[in-house]
């Protein structure tokens, strides 16, 4: 927690206001916001109002905010990728860029979450084209083609990644397989270094600081001959120089990035039956060791974990577990840093596979199946919901089955699973939600 406090302190020296959410997973890019005082507990008797909706095309690319502004990636008729500009007041359309590239990516739509910045935005798109996008003008300053530049095959859902800046160089997923990472010049687009391959990953470079040292770290995995290897790669960001590496952790489709979880803590964690693992990270000068503290069976497919206090708190929801009577093995739990599970709430509630963030003590959780919104105070003592809201208007119909369901006797509920596992955005007290095919801003402020 310490390191995500020094982050966001930075952030507030920075020419973004403090209150903005300018990239995937906020301004400490942990889903830690700094807001107080919001209406994150009275929605029973005073529902957060919805701000404003926008139709869009299906996907899950998730928003950023910028003072006043909501950016996010539109991917409309197979053919192309929009960036959109809207008004974070009424959520009316400021303007957009259009880049045509005709394709169809298996679960279609956009993905990733634009990173804003005061003259750019900078995105990367299903197919692998990283854009920096000028505010002024509207229109690109470049375009890298990950494909063409690094003969690079996509990904299986194609690139999911969201551009990561550290000091003057963006961060960005090749996948090639003879290039993993590679570091560009924010202004030009052209090639600051890049690392040898290492495999596929749908998972994002995430800044980590172990030991004073701060890093990019990352978890892919390829198919060697019968073999399937994991690996996950620490760089410096400044010259893509590989500080460390382990094949301790394996997950065949790695989604969610890794933690932080002390100064010698990370944990690595993922759907698809591949569970979890903690690894202690340890440094001796200019000499780092890896070495394996524990594997845990349950994993959370898409969105990270989040360490409250001493404990961690995540959803182990996944493919393996949303059906039948496996979902009782999901939910929210609560680990102690040994791996020991202090609670979990099975499918009471299960909520699937969507976001969480952190707020003022609050963890806000969008129902990845049905899109409810709760907040939920995080506590080893056990699971406390505070308060829920239907977001998406799909409670009635929920209800309803699950009422059939109990009048034909069945055990264990069969939900729907509309796929609401976007990431959310929070600035000046508007929360900002996608569901698909739909835009929603929730006002949290509290007016009376």
């Amino acid at each position: 927690m310490k390191s995500c406090l020094c982050l966001f302190a930075l952030f507030f020296s920075s020419a973004l206001c403090a209150a903005d959410w300018p990239q995937f997973q906020g301004p400490t890019r942990a889903g830690i916001s700094g807001e107080k005082g919001l209406n994150l507990t009275r929605w029973q008797v005073d529902a957060p109002p919805l701000a404003w909706e926008k139709s869009l095309s299906e996907g899950f690319g998730g928003a950023a905010i910028a003072g006043d502004e909501v950016f996010l990636v539109d991917r409309r008729d197979d053919a192309s990728d929009v960036l959109l500009c809207l008004s974070l007041e009424d959520g009316s359309e400021k303007w957009s860029y259009s880049h045509e590239y005709p394709g169809r990516l298996p679960y279609p739509g956009s993905r990733g979450v634009p990173l804003v910045e005061d003259d750019a935005v900078y995105f990367i798109g299903g197919f692998g084209q990283v854009f920096r996008i000028d505010r002024k003008s509207h229109q690109a300053d470049w375009i890298v083609s990950i494909q063409e530049t690094y003969d690079a095959e996509p990904p299986k859902w194609g690139w999911a990644q969201s551009v990561v800046k550290v000091g003057e160089v963006l961060v960005v997923p090749a996948m090639a397989s003879e290039t993993g990472l590679i570091g560009l010049d924010p202004k030009t687009g052209k090639e600051l270094w890049k690392t040898g391959g290492f495999g596929n990953s749908h998972s994002n470079p995430t800044v980590l600081t172990l030991h004073g040292v701060e890093q990019v770290v990352f978890v892919a995995t390829k198919r060697e001959g019968d073999l399937n290897l994991g690996t996950t790669i620490s760089v410096a960001p400044a010259t893509g120089e590989v500080l460390w590496k382990t094949d301790a952790y394996f997950n065949k489709i790695p989604i969610p990035f890794p933690t932080k979880v002390t100064e010698d803590l990370v944990f690595l964690t993922g759907g698809y039956g591949d569970g979890s693992c903690m690894i202690r990270v340890t440094r001796n000068g200019g000499d780092w060791k890896v070495e394996k503290v524990f594997d845990l069976p349950q994993g959370t497919q898409i969105h990270p974990p989040f360490v409250i206090g001493d404990h961690l708190y995540l959803l182990a929801n996944e493919n393996d577990n949303h059906k039948g009577a496996a979902r009782k093995t999901g939910g929210l739990m609560c680990l102690d840093f040994d791996g020991n599970t202090i609670w979990q709430t099975g499918d009471k509630p299960f909520m699937g596979r969507g976001n969480m963030i952190l707020v003022d003590g609050h963890l806000l959780i969008q129902d990845g199946e049905v899109g409810y919104l709760r907040s939920v105070k995080p506590s080893p003592e056990g699971y406390r919901e505070i308060a829920m809201t239907d977001v998406f208007g799909k409670k009635e119909e929920v209800d309803e089955d699950i009422a059939k369901q109990v009048a034909a006797g069945r055990e264990v509920m069969r939900m729907p699973d509309f796929k609401y596992w976007s990431p959310m955005a929070l600035a000046d007290g508007r929360l900002v939600m996608r569901g698909q095919d739909q835009l929603k801003c929730l006002d949290l402020r509290v007016t009376r």
